[in-house]
């Protein structure tokens, strides 16, 4: 399996629309609009993962002040997901709008990969910090926990009982904090997000 992270181009956005649609539920996905007037803001922060030429994961980004910007929302960070009035070309830090895998090719490395594209275009800018917000999709199953006990939950391995944390931690990333009602209508995760960074040295 070959593997190629690069830009996306706009004439590829049907591309993008159908990764969308195979990685995340119904209730979570972003709409070409918003995928459109990402890529005209910051298209150097719009990029892919291709799977023997075929699109195979999405991962797009903008640049914020961290840690000064509001982290309370998803929402609020990303200008609702259009990034029109969130992009801070002045900021020092890449904050990571959306990753999303198809679930055709997932569990093969590729979001690893793009999560490293981003690192790196944080290297080329000379931007200080990576960010992002990850949901924790199993905490709707232990719910009766404290969102603080969760996240302290192990699997087998010693690591993290959640996946998606697990999976960030594992690119080196580390918690910075947690934020209820992070993302409207993420069931799964109870709404809760986790802001994680890593620092550039």
């Amino acid at each position: 399996m070959k593997i190629e992270i690069r830009r996306v181009k706009k004439s590829e956005l049907n591309d993008v629309i159908r990764v969308e649609n195979e990685a995340w539920p119904e209730e979570i996905r972003a709409h070409l609009e918003k995928f459109e007037s990402r890529i005209s803001i910051f298209s150097q922060g719009f990029l892919a993962a291709y799977s023997n030429g075929t699109m195979a994961g999405v991962s797009t980004s903008q640049i914020i002040d961290y840690p000064n910007m509001d982290l309370t929302s998803w929402e609020k960070i990303t200008d609702n997901g259009f990034i029109t009035r969130s992009h801070n070309p002045k900021g020092n830090a890449i904050y990571v709008v959306s990753l999303g895998i198809s679930n055709k090719y997932q569990g093969r490395g590729l979001g690893s990969k793009l999560i490293e594209a981003q690192k790196q275009l944080v290297n080329r800018l000379g931007l200080q910090f990576l960010v992002l917000g990850a949901r924790i999709p199993m905490y709707h199953k232990h719910n009766t926990i404290p969102i603080h006990d969760y996240l302290k939950l192990k699997n087998e391995k010693g690591e993290p009982l959640d996946k998606e944390l697990r999976f960030y931690l594992r690119t080196g990333l580390n918690i910075d904090r947690v934020v209820p009602n992070y993302m409207e209508d993420d069931p799964e995760s109870l709404n809760y997000g986790v802001v994680m960074v890593w620092q550039n040295k």
